[in-house]
């Protein structure tokens, strides 16, 4: 199944590892570790449009990819489980 994520972009669920919350990392200085250990900083496409709310995190092609968005972690969970 694929899940819109905004801005016309689509993914495929089945790659999805994880989606998180932007502004709970924010708010525990996280963001910036987690996209440190994951080693996906300079493989983050920011499709926020200045309001970021979630962090997907997404294997393709054997590599890790982060997508920033403006939709909801949770709008985005109950997306990809449909």
């Amino acid at each position: 199944m694929y899940v819109h994520i905004g801005k016309d972009i689509v993914i495929n669920s089945e790659k999805i590892i994880s989606i998180l919350d932007i502004e709970s990392l924010e708010k525990k200085k996280n963001l910036e570790e987690v996209l440190q250990n994951l080693k996906i900083s300079d493989n983050i496409i920011d499709v926020s449009e200045g309001n970021k709310k979630s962090l997907i995190i997404l294997e393709k092609n054997d590599k890790i990819f982060g997508y920033i968005t403006n939709i909801s972690s949770s709008t985005i969970a109950k997306r990809a489980s449909k």
